[in-house]
C-alpha cells in the first residue's frame, strides 16, 4: 500500500498519521482508480497524538485484514502499537471499532497538550521553542516574528505586544496582549504556524473570526480585529476578567440553582444572537462559556467549529467527527446535517452537568461516550439532586431529547422558559443578579 500510494503521503507521517488520512487519501484514490472497488468508509477519531480509533462497517468483515495492515504499518515505521477491539461484526456488533495506541517511552513535559476537540491535537510548533523560567510565558518561550523590545513582553506580532500566555487550544494559543494603536488590552488568539500552512485549517480559523465578528450580543465575546501578520493568522478579542465555567465549577464545587438558571438563560440569549446570524456554534461546553467578573455574565467563546446552518455537517474531510463527544447532539455525532437544535442539546448537557455534577452521557473513551449518546437515556436531574426544581429538570430532559424536533423550538424559547423559572424561584429582578465570587 505504501509503495502504491507513497505520492499521497507526507514524508513526516508515521503509523497513526497514515491511518488518520487513509479515508481521505488512499480510499479516495482507490475509488477513483477502480470504480468497482468498495473499500469500507472509515471514521477516524484522533483522540491524542498517540491514540486513534477507527470505526467501519463492511459486509466482508475485514477485521483480521485491518489489524494486519495496522501491524504492517507499525513495523514499516519501526513503531510498536497496541490494538484492542471495542466492537466487532464477527461478534454480532453492527460495526467494527478498533482502538490503536502507540507504545513508546514517555518524554517528560511540563506542558502537556490540551485536547479540546475530538479532531485536533496540539503538536509542538515553531512557537514552542524551549523551556524558560520566564513567569509570563507559562514556562515556555515563544519565537514570534518580532522579538521582545521591553522587559515585560514575550515578543510582538503586528501591532500587538505579547505579554502573557493565557490559554491553549486545538488550533492555536491565546495571549494577553496590548494593542499599541489603541492602548488597550486584548486576548490575542494566534494560529499555530503548522496549521496556518494548511489551507483548510487556515480557512477554518479565519471563518471563526468572521463568525464571531458578525454577532452582536453581550453574551458573545467581541472580536475587535483579525488579520494575518508576518504570515500568522490572528484574531483580537476583548480581554475578559473572570474564569471559564469549567474552571469556576472546579473552584466552587457546586453552583446554586439560581446561578445555574442564570447561566442557562444567558447562554440561550447568546445562542439566539448566534442563530439569528444563521450560524451554529457546534461546541457548546463549560470550557467555551466564560463567566465575566464580577457578576458572572456569560460570554460564549470559541467559534472555531461554527458553520452556516443550512446543510451543516459534522464530518471533516478526513472522516473525523468535529465537536466534543460528552456535549454533542446525537445527530451531530452521526455526521448528519444539523440545525440550531444541536446547540440546544449541548446546552442541555451543560445544565445537566451543573445540576448533578455528572455528565448525562459517560464513557471511558470517545467511542464508549458516543455509544452511550446513542443508546443511553439519562436519569432526570431532580432524581439525582433534590434541590433541582421539576420545571428545570423537565426543561433539561426536553433539551436532551434524541429527536431534534422534540426539543424546544428555539434558543429564544429556552431563554424565555429559563426566565420563567427564575421568576418562580424569586431569584431575579431587573436590578439584581446572582453574585459569582471569583
Amino acid at each position: 500500500m505504501l509503495r502504491l500510494y507513497s505520492r499521497l503521503l507526507q514524508p513526516e507521517w508515521k503509523t497513526l498519521d497514515v491511518i488518520e488520512h487513509t479515508e481521505k487519501l488512499v480510499h479516495a484514490a482507490v475509488r477513483v482508480g477502480n470504480p468497482g472497488a468498495k473499500p469500507p468508509v472509515l471514521e477516524c477519531i484522533r483522540t491524542t497524538e498517540d491514540e486513534i480509533q477507527i470505526m467501519y462497517s463492511s459486509e466482508r468483515q475485514l477485521c483480521a485484514l485491518a489489524k494486519g495492515i495496522i501491524n504492517g504499518l507499525a513495523t514499516h515505521f519501526g513503531e510498536t502499537v497496541s490494538i484492542s477491539e471495542d466492537a466487532c461484526m464477527l461478534k454480532g456488533d453492527p460495526f467494527c471499532a478498533i482502538h490503536i495506541g502507540l507504545t513508546k517511552v514517555p518524554v517528560p513535559t511540563t506542558h502537556p497538550p490540551a485536547i479540546d476537540e475530538t479532531d485536533i491535537y496540539q503538536k509542538q510548533t515553531t512557537f514552542s521553542c524551549h523551556e524558560s523560567s520566564n513567569p509570563v510565558s507559562g514556562g515556555v518561550s515563544y519565537a514570534f516574528p518580532k522579538p521582545p523590545q521591553q522587559r515585560d513582553e514575550l515578543g510582538r506580532l503586528g501591532e500587538y505586544r505579547i505579554l502573557k500566555l493565557i490559554g491553549r487550544g486545538g488550533m492555536g494559543v491565546v495571549f494577553r496582549a496590548e494593542d499599541m494603536r489603541l492602548d488597550r488590552m486584548v486576548a490575542l488568539k494566534v494560529m499555530h504556524p503548522h496549521f496556518a500552512a494548511d489551507s483548510t485549517m487556515r480557512e477554518r480559523f479565519l471563518r471563526e473570526a468572521k463568525a464571531m465578528a458578525s454577532i452582536k450580543s453581550e453574551h458573545v465575546v467581541t472580536v475587535w480585529d483579525t488579520g494575518v501578520a508576518q504570515g500568522v493568522p490572528f484574531l483580537a478579542m476583548e480581554f475578559l476578567e473572570g474564569d471559564t465555567l469549567q474552571d469556576h465549577h472546579k473552584k466552587v464545587s457546586h453552583l446554586t440553582v439560581q446561578q445555574i438558571v442564570q447561566i442557562g438563560r444567558e447562554t440561550a440569549h447568546g445562542l439566539a444572537a448566534t442563530h439569528a446570524r444563521g450560524l451554529i456554534h457546534r461546541d457548546i461546553k463549560p470550557s467555551n462559556l466564560w463567566l465575566e467578573a464580577p457578576a458572572g455574565r456569560v460570554k460564549i467563546l470559541d467559534f472555531g467549529l461554527a458553520r452556516v446552518a443550512a446543510g451543516s455537517r459534522q464530518i471533516s474531510q478526513a472522516g473525523t467527527i468535529l465537536g466534543t463527544p460528552a456535549f454533542m447532539a446525537p445527530e451531530q455525532a452521526r455526521g448528519e446535517a444539523i440545525d440550531d437544535h444541536a446547540d440546544l442539546f449541548s446546552l442541555g448537557c451543560v445544565l445537566y452537568f451543573l445540576c448533578t455534577d455528572e455528565l448525562p452521557y459517560k464513557g471511558t473513551d470517545v467511542l464508549s461516550t458516543l455509544m452511550a449518546l446513542a443508546t443511553h437515556d439519562p436519569q432526570p436531574p431532580e432524581q439525582i439532586s433534590a434541590k433541582i426544581p421539576t420545571a428545570l429538570s423537565d426543561l433539561i430532559m426536553q433539551l436532551l431529547r434524541k429527536d431534534p424536533s422534540l426539543r424546544p423550538k428555539s434558543s429564544v424559547a429556552v431563554a424565555q422558559m429559563l426566565a420563567a423559572i427564575e421568576l418562580q424561584l424569586g431569584a431575579r429582578t431587573h436590578e439584581v443578579a446572582p453574585t459569582f465570587k471569583q
